[in-house]
């Protein structure tokens, strides 16, 4: 629970957290595992979090596969390093709660847009956001 009240301590100042603070946290508790508990996959969490943001957003959900994706070539595999820490990716600005303090951060997670511009101002400008890298 330790990462529920940080996530809250980071975030409960933002315009959306307390619209989907009962229904994260629903989420959260039910797929993360507890101090000591190790029976929750981390793959129930990544889907349950996916599906929610897409719900939250009205965005199609993806299709739910057991087999890792099949990419045509390295540089669209995400599951290489420099694919993950963004490389090649495209951040462009929005206004961050901490962004007076901090400046802006790229490659947030999708909730730090989420909590602080809402479900449908995302889901308008998120072409704008993030451009990937291209191929």
């Amino acid at each position: 629970m330790q990462a529920w009240r940080s996530l809250k301590t980071a975030y409960g100042g933002s315009p959306f957290f307390a619209f989907f603070e009962d229904e994260l946290h629903a989420l959260w508790t039910k797929h993360l595992p507890d101090r000591g508990e190790q029976n929750r996959e981390l793959k129930a969490w990544s889907w349950a979090s996916i599906q929610w943001v897409s719900e939250a957003c009205h965005w199609p959900l993806p299709n739910s596969t057991d087999e890792a994706p099949r990419v045509g070539s390295a540089a669209n595999d995400l599951r290489l390093k420099t694919a993950l820490r963004g490389d090649g990716w495209t951040f462009h600005r929005y206004m961050q709660l901490f962004e007076q303090l901090n400046g802006f951060i790229p490659g947030c997670s999708i909730l730090d847009a989420l909590f602080v511009l809402g479900p449908q101002e995302l889901s308008i400008r998120l072409d704008d956001l993030v451009t990937p890298p291209s191929t």
